[in-house]
């Protein structure tokens, strides 16, 4: 009799070490699917968020030294502010984030089913397991668009080719491309104030010497996809390399009525003829004030210090402008547009989509599915 005692005691003390052991096992993995893991990180990354969209991301190195000045840029950089959607920390806060949310599905699971089973209309529940799983899909395909995606941007004028990008990280670092693109054409519509109101790139992709695409429009807000890439339009201006300002020119003493033509360049500097004095072009200004065109010279007399000046285009007239011994008239400009192309690669994509397509499926499958419960008529005593 005392034998059968002792070993039920032991018996009793090891099947209760085995539920403590079993309870602290419960207890480690608990952390995983513990809410107080989900709030956290789910404020973390909002506050992330707003940080990433306060600093500026992949600027250049220039760039961050105008704003926030040598110490705070270093200080920045080291923290991985900067490019902080690439960083292996903000890619931790969604791994984590997937395992908790993986975690804490799987715990409800088997309980959730047997209401499946027994209840009628039961798989209404299981709507909302299919808005976890497609909230793991979004989460999924922005890890992939992180750590396998990028984004660049090049600049093309009008009749030249490139067949290399900038990605958009501090170091603006060059990426070539296995094909080229060619700029044929730019058009840009303004509105009466001034303002673009379209700007349409005309472009031709090349495997080679070979033309794949030819001749295809790139508006804003409609991109072209080229093995895997998209091309989106992204901005414009007028090239200073190949733009070419056309200035009428006259000398006061012995000049003539008609004004001599001169086509400069940026950053060139010309003889006027028939004289000693010479003409440079620095600078193009499309709007100064309501004064419209302008182009900035600076004229080299003889014996005379180099003095610069703004031409407007409407001021100048037909009369001209008296600069020192000149007149000068602003004829025209000779645009030459280049278009700014954002390139982007992002392979995790189609799975975000797959993922906001489960949502909604979930979402109509949880509320529209699940019937209302009956309330049962209360007994009067």
């Amino acid at each position: 009799m005392i034998w059968k005692l002792s070993i039920n005691i032991y018996s009793y003390k090891d099947l209760r070490v085995k539920k403590e052991e079993k309870k602290r096992g419960k207890e480690r993995g608990s952390f995983f699917y513990s809410l107080k893991l989900t709030i956290p990180l789910l404020i973390l990354l909002a506050a992330l968020s707003v940080i990433g969209t306060l600093i500026p991301q992949n600027a250049s190195e220039h760039q961050y030294l105008q704003l926030y000045g040598k110490e705070t840029y270093s200080l920045l950089k080291g923290l991985g502010l900067l490019n902080m959607y690439h960083s292996w920390w903000f890619v931790g806060v969604l791994v984590l984030l997937t395992i908790n949310l993986i975690a804490c599905s799987l715990k409800r699971l088997p309980a959730l089913w047997r209401q499946v089973r027994e209840a009628k209309g039961g798989y209404a529940r299981l709507g909302t397991y299919l808005t976890h799983l497609s909230v793991l899909l979004i989460l999924s395909g922005g890890l992939i668009g992180a750590v396998w995606g990028f984004k660049g941007y090049v600049e093309i004028e009008e009749g030249e080719t490139a067949d290399r990008i900038f990605l958009n990280n501090p170091q603006r670092a060059r990426m070539p491309l296995e094909f080229k693109v060619r700029c044929d054409a730019f058009r840009v519509d303004f509105y009466p104030d001034g303002s673009p109101r379209e700007y349409v790139s005309t472009l031709t992709f090349m495997e080679g010497e070979e033309v794949v695409l030819d001749h295809v429009p790139l508006r804003v807000n409609h991109p072209i996809t080229y093995r895997d890439l998209t091309f989106y339009q992204a901005s414009y201006g007028i090239s200073d390399r190949s733009s070419r300002a056309i200035l009428g020119v006259t000398k006061k003493a012995g000049g003539g009525k008609n004004p001599i033509t001169v086509k400069l360049g940026k950053g060139e500097i010309k003889p006027i003829p028939g004289t000693q004095a010479q003409i440079g072009f620095m600078k193009y200004q499309a709007k100064i004030h309501d004064l419209g065109e302008a182009v900035l010279l600076v004229l080299f007399a003889p014996r005379s210090s180099p003095e610069s000046f703004w031409l407007f285009k409407r001021l100048s007239g037909v009369e001209g402008w008296q600069m020192g011994d000149f007149t000068f008239i602003f004829k025209d400009l000779e645009k030459r547009y280049y278009t700014g192309i954002q390139v982007t690669h992002d392979p995790g994509v189609s799975v975000v989509w797959v993922g906001c397509s489960l949502l909604v499926i979930g979402m109509v499958i949880t509320f529209t599915l699940r019937r209302p419960q009956k309330r049962q008529p209360s007994q009067e005593t």
